[in-house]
């Protein structure tokens, strides 16, 4: 059995998603906080009131590093934990968009807005899934 088969085994659906998003997240958060870009910086702006941008890059990487290696969980309810992780800086940025365009300070935030809530909407339906065998076993689909 080659390794990538072995490695998808061991991941199965909900943890190969959940491999991706949290590999997704781990270069977005390096991004942020190597060089944000302008629009970013505007969309979430009330967040840099709190914090600068590279905790929340931070932030980002954080949940990412967890979600990558909560994907391996061999137990699939744990990994409800990764999903949660992976979730939390979908949600705040599109928080944080929304009240951008809401507040008239960045009229094109509202896209960002709607493409993190989706992303975390995602998120969530995923981690509803079931998995349809334990992770790791022999038996596996």
């Amino acid at each position: 059995m080659g390794a990538a088969r072995r490695i998808q085994k061991r991941l199965g659906r909900r943890g190969s998603i959940l491999a991706g998003i949290g590999t997704m997240e781990l270069v977005y958060g390096l991004q942020v906080v190597i060089d944000p870009r302008y629009g970013v910086v505007r969309g979430v702006g009330v967040l840099t009131h709190l914090r600068p941008m590279p905790w929340w890059g931070v932030l980002w990487m954080l949940c990412g590093a967890a979600a990558l290696v909560l994907a391996f969980e061999p137990k699939p309810k744990w990994d409800r934990w990764g999903f949660a992780a992976a979730w939390v800086p979908m949600e705040i940025w599109s928080l944080a968009n929304l009240v951008a365009w809401l507040s008239g300070d960045f009229h094109q935030a509202w896209t960002s807005a709607v493409t993190w809530g989706v992303w975390a909407y995602i998120v969530t339906a995923i981690n509803r899934w079931p998995e349809y065998y334990v992770r790791g076993n022999e038996y596996g689909a």
